[in-house]
């Protein structure tokens, strides 16, 4: 379960004091073993629902690799520790409380019908290559997979009527985590145990393959390096 992290990251290196973008950086990469992000066993995960802090705001940052994403999540992260949660879950207020993504990875519903349904790009969300990826696997199997608004109602109502059966966060280290419970202020969401041919699982599996090798990659997504 672990693996090799690659993170490239950008500074400034020049001499100036002021505000305006760099002219001089360094690019550098860092190259760091990694486990579970979440740590022990794999397991549903528990997440709170920010409704006082924002990740990123229209027009800015909040669809790149960008530092300053991840410091913007950080106080509702300190938030969610003290409720108990591992990770925090931030809604745009300003279009019915739609989902958006989490502090540092996207976010899946996967409904009975068999349709997959994740946040669609809106210029605050991230373009997970991971998210990417399990759109692609997704239809490769026939599962539909829309990318649209989903609100917080829409999700509390889903899980109450069993038209949603699981939900799973995912990115570079997360690769793909399922969410057991949602807590908010206004009670808590808890997701269905997950079955032996839960979808989240079953993607995860051959996401994992692919990377290490084992599942054929018919992609192209695979690059060997020695």
């Amino acid at each position: 379960g672990a693996a090799l992290y690659l993170r490239p990251f950008m500074i400034a290196t020049e001499a100036f004091l002021g505000v305006r973008p760099a002219r001089e950086v360094s690019y550098r990469v860092i190259a760091s073993p990694a486990g579970n992000y979440f740590g022990g066993t794999l397991k549903p995960v528990s997440i709170w629902l920010s409704t006082k802090y924002a990740r990123a705001g229209h027009g800015g940052t909040g669809e790149a690799k960008c530092g300053g994403n991840y410091a913007a999540s950080l106080a509702a992260q300190l938030e969610a520790e003290e409720h108990g949660c591992k990770q925090v879950l931030f809604l745009d207020p300003t279009n019915d409380n739609a989902v958006e993504e989490l502090g540092g990875m996207n976010i899946f519903f996967v409904f009975r019908d068999g349709t997959l349904v994740t946040p669609e790009l809106n210029g605050n969300i991230l373009h997970g290559v991971t998210r990417s990826s399990v759109i692609q696997l997704a239809k490769d199997r026939g599962l539909q997979v829309q990318e649209r608004k989903i609100t917080i109602d829409e999700w509390r109502e889903g899980i109450a009527g069993g038209g949603i059966t699981e939900v799973f966060a995912c990115g570079t280290a997360a690769v793909i985590t399922p969410i057991g419970e949602l807590k908010t202020l206004d009670g808590d969401i808890v997701s269905p145990p997950l079955g032996e041919d839960a979808v989240s699982m079953s993607i995860r599996a051959q996401l994992l393959g692919i990377q290490t090798g084992l599942v054929e990659d018919t992609h192209g997504w695979l690059t060997r390096l020695a």
